[in-house]
């Protein structure tokens, strides 16, 4: 909280006035009135006259020990390991006679006691540390009898030192010295090393708590909110929104500040939601919060200066409702991407006399991206592009991969992959190539189809690699060269070569921009395909396809660091319905990760939004845990996929070991209803084990090691049988087993 990167010290009078020495632990009283624990719901202040009450000193231990210790369990066990380590001693004020107040270290004391109390109790342990210290505690004496010098020693070990306590503790001693003590704001920032800016914020907002508690919503109030209102008056317009007065500490729109309070409360559902819910007749339902993070209070301020946005916020409590309603946010981002755009031109002009070759080739990329917006605004012709699936080979439409020979793609090189099973577990050593594998079946059934290759990139990338063809052409894997069988006759043969050429095929093609040609040619039988793709820049690739349209059979692609495609997982969705395998995934997703999950719905955007009995209203599901929302996917992916190929990367990422035994039992399951070979990568040898162990067609499943052997990559093939033997007998690991 400091701008002053110095650690601050006790004036030189405090410190001359130290003394040093041994005290016993039944001399040291706890400070009733510590801003540890100011912020609790018992808290009384205690005068001085009733520091030393039994009683009260009892309660300060409970506040600091909490329920069972838990609050200091770690430090028990720090004692119990290391013994008393003398770093700093106990800071304590002389009282009267032998008795003792804690200044600072009452944490460390109450801990002190508890132990004293169980081990003379003979109910606990003490470990490494010595009862002998019961009767000899390190403390430095401070004769100085003045609150404030007390105040100040905690600020400085609490406030600016490193043992910080939570934000509204530190708040309410600021202000503390400022109300109570009378101490100017500046002298108390250069005493606790704070800057103004922090000090007035942490008022303020401490302000903004009390005005909460004293709302209809106070009982709710708990001191983690402090940071949420912090954030309220970090946002300006949000301030602005209502009326707040910086020097009166208050804001004067108090309708606002009400729906503000209401937005970070639970809210009574009204008579008018609860006739629109037939199973709430006669019963109280309650609203979740519709803000519950200092993120949602930044994004509430994009917002709040926008009446549609709110009545919305206030109507759905949701806040991403609440801005797909706001205009305000559209014109402030369009505002900004112009302005940014305006400042961009104005120093392209004054430099353009200074621009290198690179930099005004890539000023004319810009222009033709811009032409090209301008154009689709008016309504001209935009760049042909691939949309629909293609059909897949009614000859295929039934069988599965029966080999496999990737002669080069990526760093793999004369791979052949024999007998692929139904379910296809690839294991190997990082950078093995199982990515890539999976990549080069990919590419394979799709065919002449670039968008293969083209979504391949995307997923590496993780952005739309179509807007940037400079970046593109260098990461395009070519050449490349894989084939294999679809069945056994001969002609189930199928093939794809990859390449770039410098050159377009049409001489009159335009040079402008010019990058390069890509081409694909791939076989199935005796039936060829091909499409070339001119790469230019500032534009999408223009494709030109000779041959009939067809990929070898469905297929799609799941990865865990790339979000799927929004258009497949909505077809994959559409299809999961029509087939039944939406439900059973729910039922799935119910019975092992959340029982309140009752529907996952598509909305636009090509968003799933989830009805669950518990959140109100209907969240995102992008708001639940990354291995619900995996397995969801993975599951709808079926639907797409059937009678074709599934390509999972890294099934385990995000998916709890406890799951995986249930979880791979469906995945085979689908597999076999639905007609899907699955190939999937994996690291993790519970993975393997819970595809050999969940009982469950045991000969559907293949496992391959991927290994190099100089510029060879090998494909070593477990028959699922023979290795769950191995596995049961000495608990192979075909990770590292060759």
């Amino acid at each position: 909280m400091s701008d002053d990167p110095r650690p601050p010290t006790l004036t030189p009078p405090a410190a001359e006035r130290a003394e040093r020495l041994l005290l016993p632990l039944k001399s040291l009283y706890l400070d009733p009135n510590n801003f540890r624990f100011i912020d609790h719901v018992d808290y009384v202040d205690v005068k001085e006259a009733d520091q030393f009450n039994e009683d009260v000193q009892r309660r300060t231990r409970a506040f600091i020990l909490g329920h069972r210790a838990e609050n200091v369990s770690q430090l028990i066990e720090s004692f119990k390991e290391n013994g008393w380590l003398d770093v700093e001693p106990i800071h304590v004020r002389r009282a009267s006679g032998d008795r003792y107040l804690v200044v600072e270290g009452n944490r460390r004391v109450s801990t002190l006691k508890h132990m004293q109390a169980q081990y003379e109790g003979s109910t606990g342990q003490l470990g490494k540390l010595s009862p002998a210290l019961f009767e000899a505690i390190p403390c430095v004496i401070y004769e100085e009898q003045d609150k404030m010098h007390h105040m100040i020693i905690m600020g400085l070990h609490h406030i600016s030192g490193k043992r910080q306590w939570p934000p509204i503790n530190q708040a309410k001693l600021m202000r503390s010295l400022r109300d109570e003590h009378k101490q100017d704001p500046n002298k108390i920032c250069a005493m606790l090393g704070v800057s103004r800016r922090e000090f007035n914020l942490s008022v303020r907002t401490l302000a903004l708590c009390e005005a909460y508690q004293k709302s209809d919503y106070g009982e709710q109030f708990r001191s983690e909110q402090f940071n949420i209102l912090r954030e309220v008056l970090k946002a300006p317009d949000i301030r602005t929104w209502l009326g707040w007065e910086d020097w009166a500490e208050r804001a004067t729109n108090t309708e606002h500040l009400s729906q503000l309070f209401s937005w970070i409360s639970r809210e009574q559902a009204s008579d008018e939601d609860d006739d629109e819910d037939p199973q709430s007749v006669g019963n109280s339902r309650t609203l979740d919060p519709a803000i519950t993070t200092g993120g949602q209070i930044r994004d509430l301020a994009k917002i709040i200066l926008d009446s549609a946005a709110v009545s919305a916020l206030n109507r759905t409590r949701s806040l991403s409702s609440a801005s797909l309603v706001s205009e305000l946010l559209l014109i402030n981002a369009g505002n900004d991407a112009v302005a940014t755009l305006r400042y961009g031109v104005t120093n392209v002009k004054r430099l353009s006399t200074k621009l290198n070759a690179r930099q005004s080739d890539e000023v004319q990329e810009q222009i033709l991206v811009l032409q090209g917006l301008l154009a689709k605004r008016r309504g001209g012709e935009a760049p042909q592009q691939l949309t629909a699936p293609w059909p897949a080979y009614t000859e295929v439409s039934r069988k599965h991969l029966t080999s496999l020979h990737i002669e080069r793609h990526r760093g793999l090189k004369n791979l052949v992959l024999e007998q692929p099973g139904r379910i296809n577990l690839i294991v190997g050593n990082n950078n093995a190539g199982k990515t890539s594998f999976l990549e080069a079946v990919s590419l394979l059934i799709h065919q002449s189809d670039p968008r293969g290759l083209f979504e391949t990139l995307r997923r590496r990338a993780r952005w739309d690699v179509l807007t940037d063809m400079e970046w593109l052409k260098p990461e395009l894997p070519c050449p490349a060269m894989i084939s294999g069988r679809f069945g056994d006759p001969p002609q189930d043969e199928v093939s794809v070569h990859l390449s770039v050429t410098d050159d377009p095929d049409d001489p009159e093609t335009n040079r402008a921009g010019f990058l390069g040609v890509l081409e694909i040619e791939a076989k199935f039988g005796n039936k060829h395909q091909r499409s070339t793709s001119d790469l230019v820049v500032g534009t999408a690739p223009r494709t030109t396809l000779v041959g009939e349209q067809r990929w070898i059979c469905p297929t799609l692609f799941h990865s865990p660091f790339s979000a799927s495609d929004p258009t497949t997982l909505q077809r994959a969705n559409e299809q999961a319905v029509k087939l039944g395998i939406k439900d059973r995934v729910l039922q799935f997703l119910r019975d092992f990760l959340d029982v309140d999950l009752k529907s996952v719905e598509l909305v636009r955007d090509h968003r799933f939004t989830v009805t669950h009995a518990q959140r109100v209203p209907s969240p995102d599901l992008s708001s639940f845990g990354d291995g619900l929302q995996r397995a969801f996917q993975i599951g709808l992916l079926f639907g797409g996929a059937e009678g074709g190929v599934l390509l999972i990367d890294e099934l385990e990422n995000a998916l709890h070991t406890s799951l995986l035994i249930d979880f791979t039992k469906l995945i085979q399951q689908l597999a076999v209803e639905f007609n899907v070979q699955v190939f999937i990568t994996t690291h993790s040898k519970e993975t393997v084990d819970a595809f050999l162990f969940n009982e469950y067609r045991i000969e559907d499943v293949v496992a391959y090691r991927l290994e190099r052997d100089g510029e060879t990559t090998l494909a070593r093939r477990h028959q699922g049988s023979s290795l769950i033997q191995a596995v049961r007998a000495v608990d192979l690991d075909i990770r590292w087993s060759k």
